[in-house]
C-alpha cells in the first residue's frame, strides 16, 4: 500500500473514532486547569501565563488560545486534540517506517492511534498535555534517528528545539533525552556507545538544567500533594503500572478515576520486581525490545516521580501504550487478519468516546469499575449536581460521606441538592452538621447565609457572610453576595467596599461582568 494512502486512511481512522466526542462537556480537572483558569481567560495579559505555570506554558498556551477563539464552548477544544492525536498517529507511523517492516509500522501505529487507552489523552482536554509531549517526543526521535545514521544539523538543532517546547509544556518532557539515548545504543547500527557524543547531548543537560532552575526559581520546588512515605510511593507506582499494561492489552475497566490505593502492598513488591527484571532483559536484548521499553517505561517513569493525589490515571500512559505495541507487533508474524485488531479497539474508541459525551454516563462507570471510591461517587455526585439531578446527587454525596466522613464538601452539596428539592431545614441540617466537623468551613458559612437571604433575611444573610469574611477574608463569593445585599439594603458604601473586594480577589472570576456594571450604575469608574 502507498505511503499516503497508508497515512490519509490513518488520520481518517482516528478522526472517525475520536470525533464521535467533539461536543463533550467540560469535566474533571477541565473546570479548573482551563475553563476556570484565570490566567488562561486573561487573553489581554499572555505573561500571567508564566506566573501561573512557565513549566507548562505552552500547554497552557494552547488553551488561551482555545477560550480567545471559542470561550466556553468545548467543541473548539476538542478539534485541537483530535487534530493533535492525528498528527501523532501519523508521527508515529513515520517514526515506526524507520524502524519496523511497512507492515509492522502501519499495524502497530493503528493499534496504537485508535485504542480506547488514547481517549483521555484526546477527549479529556487536560489530557492534552500528554498528546502535547508525545508530539515533541516522536518529532525528536524520528529526526534523531535520522540524524545518528546520517549526520544533518537542521534535523539536530530541530530536536534541541522541540524539547525545548517538550519541558515547557509538561515534567515528562525530561524524558526524550533519555530516549533518544536509548535510540542510540539500541537501534543505530554500530552506533553502541561510539556514536554517544557529548556535543550532540550537551545541549539536553543545558535545557533541563536552566528550565529547571527558572522554574524552581519563578514557583519553588515541587511539592508532594498528599503525605505519601517513599515505599508507599514506588510499590503503588508498581501497581499503577500493571495497571496501565493490563488496559493497554484488554481495555475493559476504563474509568475517568482510578481509585488505586497509594499504599505498599505485596502486589506492589511483586510488580515492583517485574518491572526491574524486565528493565534488565530489555537492556540486554537491544535493538526493538531496547527502544520499545524506553518508550513505555521513561515517561511513565517521570510521571511517577511526583507524588500526586490520584496514584494513576489513564492520560499518563497516552505514549507508553505505543512503547508496548512497537514491542508486541515486533514479535507477530505479518498477517493480514492482525489488522483486526485496530478495528476491534477503533469500535472500543467509539464506544468509550460516546460515554465522554454525557458528564453522569462518564462517572457512573467510574463508581461501576470502583465502588468503594469516595472520589468516584464525589465525581458522580458533581456530574450529578451539574446536570441537576438533585436525588440522585444526593444520593452520590451521602454516598461519599458515608466511605470518608472527613469529605464534609459532601455536605455542602447534600444541602444544595435539598435546597432544590425544597427541604429547607434538611439543608440547614447539613450544612450546620459540617461546620461541627470543620467550624470555619467557609462553603457552609456562605450556604447558610444564602439560606437566610433565601427566606427573605437580608440582615441575617448581611450577617452571615460578614461572618464567613472573619473566618475567609478573601471569600470571593461571600465579598460578591454582600455587595448585592447591601446593595437591596441600601447601603451603597458597604455595597461599592465589597464589589470592588470581588473584583480584586477574583479578577477573573464568572461574576465579574455583573460587578462592574453594578458599580457603574453607582458611578464608581474602573
Amino acid at each position: 500500500m502507498k505511503p499516503r494512502l497508508v497515512l490519509a486512511l490513518l488520520v481518517l481512522a482516528v478522526v472517525a473514532t475520536a470525533g464521535v466526542a467533539w461536543e463533550a462537556p467540560f469535566t474533571y480537572d477541565d473546570k479548573i486547569e482551563v475553563i476556570g483558569n484565570p490566567a488562561v481567560r486573561d487573553v489581554a495579559h499572555p505573561e500571567a501565563i508564566l506566573r501561573y505555570n512557565a513549566g507548562r506554558a505552552v500547554l497552557l498556551y494552547t488553551y488561551a488560545a482555545n477560550w480567545a477563539y471559542g470561550g466556553f464552548d468545548p467543541r473548539g477544544y476538542h478539534v485541537v486534540s483530535i487534530a493533535l492525536h492525528a498528527l501523532n498517529a501519523g508521527l508515529a507511523w513515520r517514526l515506526l517506517t524507520r524502524l519496523l517492516t511497512p507492515f509492522r509500522a502501519a499495524l502497530a501505529a493503528s493499534i496504537w492511534a485508535l485504542h480506547p487507552m488514547t481517549t483521555q489523552g484526546v477527549t479529556y482536554i487536560s489530557g492534552r498535555s500528554d498528546a502535547l509531549v508525545a508530539t515533541w517526543l516522536l518529532l525528536a526521535a524520528s529526526w534523531w534517528i535520522d540524524d545518528s545514521r546520517t549526520p544533518n544539523r537542521k534535523k539536530r538543532v530541530g530536536v534541541w528545539m522541540v524539547t525545548a517546547l517538550a519541558l515547557l509544556t509538561k515534567e515528562t518532557g525530561v524524558a526524550i533525552p533519555f530516549v533518544l539515548l536509548a535510540a542510540d545504543w539500541a537501534l543505530v547500527a554500530g552506533a553502541r556507545w561510539k556514536l554517544l557524543e557529548w556535543r550532540r547531548y550537551a545541549p539536553f543537560g543545558v535545557l533541563i538544567l536552566g528550565m529547571g532552575a527558572a522554574r524552581v526559581a519563578l514557583q519553588g520546588w515541587p511539592v508532594p500533594e498528599v503525605p505519601r512515605a517513599l515505599v508507599d510511593h514506588a510499590l503503588s507506582q508498581a501497581d499503577a503500572w500493571a495497571l496501565y499494561l493490563k488496559l493497554w492489552l484488554v481495555p475493559w475497566g476504563q474509568s475517568i478515576l482510578h481509585g488505586l490505593p497509594g499504599t505498599a502492598s505485596v502486589g506492589g513488591a511483586v510488580w515492583f520486581t517485574a518491572w526491574a527484571v524486565a528493565a534488565g532483559l530489555a537492556l540486554r536484548a537491544g535493538g526493538i525490545p531496547a527502544f520499545a521499553g524506553a518508550v513505555w517505561a521513561l515517561p511513565l517513569a517521570v510521571s511517577s516521580a511526583f507524588v500526586l493525589k490520584e496514584t494513576m490515571a489513564e492520560h499518563r500512559a497516552y505514549l507508553a501504550g505505543l512503547g508496548l505495541w512497537i514491542f508486541v507487533v515486533s514479535r507477530l508474524p505479518e498477517r493480514k487478519a492482525l489488522f483486526a485488531l485496530p478495528l476491534i479497539f477503533g469500535a472500543l474508541t467509539v464506544r468509550r468516546n460516546l460515554e465522554w459525551r454525557d458528564e453522569p454516563t462518564l462517572w457512573a462507570d467510574a463508581v461501576e469499575v470502583w465502588p468503594e471510591s469516595a472520589d468516584a461517587w464525589r465525581g458522580y455526585g458533581l456530574a450529578l449536581k451539574f446536570a441537576k439531578r438533585w436525588e440522585e446527587s444526593e444520593a452520590a454525596n451521602q454516598r461519599v460521606f458515608d466511605l470518608d466522613p472527613t469529605r464534609i464538601e459532601a455536605l455542602d452539596d447534600i444541602g444544595i441538592a435539598l435546597v432544590q428539592r425544597r427541604d429547607l431545614i434538611g439543608a440547614r441540617e447539613a450544612w450546620e452538621a459540617a461546620l461541627k466537623i470543620r467550624p470555619g468551613h467557609c462553603a457552609a458559612l456562605n450556604n447558610l447565609a444564602g439560606l437566610r437571604a433565601q427566606e427573605g433575611d437580608r440582615v441575617g444573610a448581611a450577617s452571615g457572610w460578614e461572618g464567613t469574611l472573619r473566618v475567609c477574608p478573601d471569600d470571593a463569593t461571600a465579598h460578591m453576595n454582600l455587595g448585592f445585599v447591601y446593595l437591596a439594603l441600601r447601603e451603597q458604601d458597604r455595597a461599592i467596599d465589597h464589589l470592588e473586594a470581588y473584583l480584586r480577589v477574583d479578577p477573573g472570576g464568572p461574576y465579574v461582568t455583573r460587578c462592574e456594571k453594578a458599580l457603574a450604575k453607582l458611578g464608581v469608574r474602573r
